[in-house]
């Protein structure tokens, strides 16, 4: 073998079902979000790789990306994204900034920041920050009515 990963194809995500990537290094956030978004029923990519997980992003219709803050790949591929395509998937980056600060996550580009040291609340936080990126989204949405 020539030591070449495969090729990353778009993931056959069944319809209907909400789609998260998590782009995190194994511990407890990785656990704790896979957790979450498991028995949430979400269909899950978990690729820690950033430049992976960039080309995953592109490839494929996601609902949700959770990324830590120093995955740059994976966050410019979503900051990258124009307008209302930004807005198609919920950005929650996971690093030094207060959990579900406001001025944070506008400052870094993201819907949501979530603080590594609040991992063991990750079920928690996630809940939370799906719930308020809904309530943002809800306007948009009536707006298209």
């Amino acid at each position: 073998m020539n030591g070449q990963q495969p090729a990353i194809e778009p993931e056959l995500i069944p319809y209907g079902m909400k789609a998260v990537l998590l782009c995190l290094d194994d511990g407890p956030w990785h656990e704790g979000a896979k957790a979450y978004f498991t028995a949430q029923g979400y269909y899950l990519m978990d690729e820690p790789d950033p430049a992976r997980a960039a080309a995953k992003l592109r490839l494929n219709a996601l609902d949700v990306a959770v990324v830590g803050e120093e995955k740059s790949e994976a966050l410019e591929e979503v900051h990258s994204r124009p307008g209302l395509k930004r807005r198609d998937t919920a950005l929650f980056v996971v690093g030094a900034q207060p959990s579900l600060d406001s001025w944070a996550a506008f400052a870094s580009g993201a819907d949501w920041v979530l603080n590594t040291a609040d991992a063991a609340r990750a079920a928690e936080f996630l809940s939370e920050a799906l719930k308020r990126q809904e309530a943002s989204r809800e306007p948009w949405r009536l707006a298209q009515e």
